[in-house]
């Protein structure tokens, strides 16, 4: 297998890593075992030996009768495009479990030129993630076992950067393409060294605002489309290589989109062996409507993993998480410190996926977050980080910070958060706006201190509502 994880009672070592002689050592992506111990230690020559035993181990039959199991073939998936492929998307909208490498998933991307344990890999730096995260994890959450190589570069068009050539090796591919195919076959090398079967799986592409810009490009698409997909099905050596297209946003800077998104379809079309993935129903960062934001982009890999799986087009659905306070108005003109926020029950169980906080514009200083259940147990507590931190998801003037999902039941539950005297960003006072579907709003509560605590008094009234607090949902299974 690529990738393995050991632990040993005496020292704790991470994904990716096996202890040596007292210290932790990484182990590459694609070893099958960690280096023989060559500590010296020599056999225990007084132990009795079992002679049928060790006749039988030497013996290179199978006594049991059974075929041996043939290994499973690893699935390889190619993802391609521009800035929404390489990701641009803040990590906070990542919840905490998926920050961290994954072992089970080998990616190449370019940028490394290795296999590497999944995490995010963007051009853009350290702070951004791309949709391979969610996209890996999501097809090894389903039991596959998979590999990732991916090459994707902001700003860039199909019909010159991405453009395959006239011909395979024909020397007029553009810089895209030509690094696409080299990134494939280091790949492959690497791959076909593990000594474990594998297999292209599928081509993940999304791209096309750039061409969206250009009228003359944007009629083009559909055959340029075409062309790319023939190119890597060429290179991989599989005819009917599946694809999964992302379809662009119709963003008012995308001046064709319209054009665009319609080529794409038309390619789907046209092939049962190529899918779509809407995306025009998730949103963007603030002031940069150009990218997918940290949960629209997690969403993005999910999605491309469930068309990968289902082999069709895939619809919006209702994988979008809701508010369970969307904020349209309201007063900062009370001074308070302590700990404040409001009470809601629910009917029915809910998964929370992310947790967040009142920002009056940017949110300048980070906020302690809890909820706690009606005995007054700590259910959950997050730090929304600051905007110059790490700028977590704004949605509806709040900002948003991804946990790993857990499951609140019907019942009653208090949200707080860490209030300062003479910070606007904590919450509105006499607020207005919506609550989620299954919310209802009870009252308004606080406790004083400088310190994240349990909300426990209650403020009766229809102004000082507290509403600064919030997260986001999905119904649970069975709600």
């Amino acid at each position: 297998m690529f990738l393995i994880l050991l632990s040993c009672a005496s020292l704790t070592c991470g994904p990716g890593t096996f202890e040596d002689k007292g210290q932790c050592q990484a182990i590459s992506p694609l070893d099958t075992a960690p280096p023989a111990d060559d500590s010296g230690a020599e056999p225990d020559d007084t132990a009795p030996v079992d002679e049928d035993s060790a006749d039988t181990a030497s013996d290179s039959g199978d006594d049991t009768g059974e075929d041996p199991v043939e290994p499973v073939a690893r699935a390889v998936y190619i993802l391609a495009g521009q800035s929404n492929m390489d990701g641009y998307g803040w990590y906070p909208g990542l919840p905490p479990a998926a920050r961290v490498a994954d072992p089970r998933v080998p990616l190449y991307w370019s940028g490394w030129g290795a296999f590497r344990p999944l995490q995010a890999a963007s051009y853009g730096g350290g702070p951004y993630v791309g949709p391979e995260v969610t996209f890996g994890r999501a097809l090894a959450d389903a039991g596959q076992s998979v590999a990732l190589v991916k090459h994707a570069v902001g700003g860039t068009d199909l019909a010159e950067y991405w453009y395959p050539g006239a011909a395979p090796a024909d020397g007029t591919a553009g810089p895209g393409f030509a690094t696409l195919i080299d990134t494939m076959e280091a790949a492959a090398l690497e791959l076909d060294a593990s000594g474990e079967p594998w297999f292209w799986a599928g081509f993940i592409w999304m791209q096309g605002e750039s061409d969206s810009l250009d009228l003359s490009k944007s009629e083009a698409y559909e055959e340029n489309l075409r062309g790319l997909i023939d190119a890597v099905r060429f290179q991989a050596g599989d005819p009917a290589l599946p694809a999964v297209i992302g379809l662009i946003a119709r963003e008012s800077i995308w001046t064709y989109a319209d054009t665009v998104r319609a080529a794409q379809q038309a390619v789907a079309d046209a092939d049962p062996t190529v899918v779509t993935v809407e995306t025009d129903d998730l949103p963007r960062n603030l002031l940069d409507v150009a990218h997918y934001d940290g949960i629209s982009n997690r969403l993005l890999g999910a999605r491309f993993a469930a068309a990968a799986m289902a082999g069709r087009d895939l619809a919006p659905s209702d994988d979008r998480p809701q508010a369970a306070f969307s904020v349209t108005a309201g007063a900062t003109d009370y001074d308070f410190v302590g700990t404040c926020g409001w009470e809601l029950s629910l009917e029915a169980p809910i998964t929370v996926t992310d947790i967040g906080a009142y920002g009056a514009g940017y949110l300048y200083s980070s906020a302690e977050v809890g909820i706690w259940d009606a005995d007054g147990a700590l259910v959950h507590r997050v730090t929304v980080p600051s905007w110059l931190s790490a700028p977590a998801v704004w949605r509806g003037n709040i900002w948003y910070v991804a946990v790993d999902p857990f499951t609140l039941a019907p019942g009653t539950y208090r949200l707080g958060l860490v209030s300062w005297s003479g910070d606007g960003d904590r919450y509105l006072n006499n607020a207005t706006g919506t609550f989620g579907p299954g919310i209802v709003y009870s009252q308004a509560v606080y406790a004083e201190g400088y310190y994240l605590t349990y909300p426990s008094a209650s403020f009766a009234s229809s102004t000082m509502n507290f509403l600064g607090p919030s997260f986001l949902y999905l119904p649970a299974d069975g709600g």
